[in-house]
């Protein structure tokens, strides 16, 4: 087998080049691909998005050379980076598709807001584990971790804490967790990860995407599929405004329950 002509015919090859006037000095690593006239930029060239390129790269020194200088910094404070605002406060993650400086670096970072009785919802995150830090004020903070595998079906332990301005806490890869606000402040965290792409999936989203047939069964048949399609359509966003001790206590009101079940 000729090994010249398998190189050949990959989908990718890396020259080097000297760096254009006014870059900085070094090498620039600069792909070159047999692409499709489809998949091909103006003239030919490739066209490749900043993270695709920082992706293919074969070294660090490589991915250095792809970011000018700005691309190392990343704004919390603009809420276009990739949040989600909702009536409870708003979340920001800075991830590698966010923040491309981030790929290959092997951490990520979420910052969050949650307003008065803001409520961050049950999520998980499957890429990675969360350390979770309060700026001010206090939350509360709720871990349901894994039962032991010689006993699936039993009840989670959950963890539940207080945690004022930089006391923190972890959450484990892949389990559920959730964090209230119970005072009539604003409250700031900080989440970082092992990871650039943590991930996030919201549990009861996540849980009522199963056919309707397969959830009755599965909740023991305590809904029938016109009272979980009623569900389903009314679970709220990430972080939202909620319990409603903490809602009174602040003179916060919210809209009657839906009258939705059968009498």
């Amino acid at each position: 087998m000729n090994l010249w002509k398998i190189i050949q015919a990959s989908s990718l090859l890396y020259k080097v080049t000297a760096a254009p006037a006014g870059t900085l000095p070094g090498n620039t690593l600069q792909p070159q691909l047999l692409l499709t006239p489809s998949s091909s930029g103006p003239l030919g060239t490739p066209s490749l998005t900043l993270p695709q390129q920082l992706l293919l790269a074969p070294s660090r020194y490589a991915k250095y050379q792809l970011l000018a200088n700005e691309d190392f910094m990343f704004d919390f404070g603009n809420s276009s980076q990739n949040s989600e605002l909702t009536s409870g406060g708003y979340l920001v993650d800075a991830t590698s598709e966010t923040f491309p400086a981030l790929i290959g670096q092997g951490v990520g970072m979420a910052l969050g807001f949650l307003g008065p009785c803001g409520f961050n919802t049950p999520h998980a995150h499957f890429g990675g584990t969360e350390f979770f830090l309060p700026f001010n004020g206090t939350l509360q903070t709720f871990l349901m971790l894994e039962p032991p595998a010689t006993d699936s079906g039993a009840t989670p332990r959950v963890v539940n804490l207080t945690l004022n301005a930089l006391q923190g806490t972890i959450f484990p890869q892949g389990s559920t967790h959730m964090q209230f606000n119970p005072s009539c402040e604003t409250a700031a965290f900080v989440a970082a990860f092992g990871t650039d792409d943590f991930g996030r999936t919201q549990q009861f989203k996540s849980l009522f995407s199963l056919p309707d047939a397969a959830l009755e069964d599965a909740l023991g048949r305590s809904l029938d599929e016109n009272e979980i399609d009623m569900v389903r359509n009314n679970i709220p966003g990430p972080v939202i405004v909620g319990i409603d001790e903490c809602m009174r206590s602040c003179g916060m009101s919210r809209p009657s329950r839906p009258s939705w079940r059968h009498t």
